[in-house]
């Protein structure tokens, strides 16, 4: 079975396959998809599981509207993989003393124990990510990263 190429398809005056939007969202499809596997396969998780149990991990404690704001994920998905992660024991949620709307969330000892065998592992992915980067390229691609996401924050008031 042969791979047929990616047939070109022009928007104007430029191909559509070089719109910097195309290209991030392919590449971050894959990279979803690869990180998807790794971690089902090593923790039984789900991506988004893995980006709340993480950050909670690193965090220590935080609360559903710091998550929120760090992970930019949906806060009804949010909100549903955090209680599921509640329900599997990977995470504790303890109410306020004085704000019983706010919970305080952390991992739970089976929680940190996940956690603890699968960063390593996601750390090793990283590496690999960045093996083929010379030090120059990567730090003009952090950088190019940060004025693109200063540039998504534009709305499109002015068109």
């Amino acid at each position: 079975m042969s791979v047929q190429p990616e047939k070109t398809v022009s928007i104007g005056d430029q191909p559509l396959q070089q719109f910097l939007t195309y290209r991030l969202s392919r590449v971050q499809s894959k990279l979803n998809a690869q990180a998807s596997a790794i971690l089902q396969k090593q923790a039984g998780l789900t991506l988004s599981r893995w980006r709340i149990l993480s950050l909670v991990g690193s965090l220590g404690e935080t609360r559903l509207s710091e998550l929120a704001r760090a992970t930019e994920i949906d806060k009804g998905l949010l909100s549903r993989n955090l209680k599921g992660l509640i329900a599997d024991g990977l995470i504790t949620a303890e109410s306020d003393d004085y704000d019983h709307r706010v919970q305080h969330l952390r991992l739970s000892p089976a929680g940190q124990k996940l956690f603890d065998e699968t960063l390593p592992k996601m750390r090793r992915r990283q590496a690999i990510l960045r093996e083929p980067l010379l030090p120059k390229e990567l730090e003009a691609f952090r950088s190019a990263l940060e004025k693109l996401e200063t540039a998504a924050e534009w709305r499109g008031e002015d068109l």
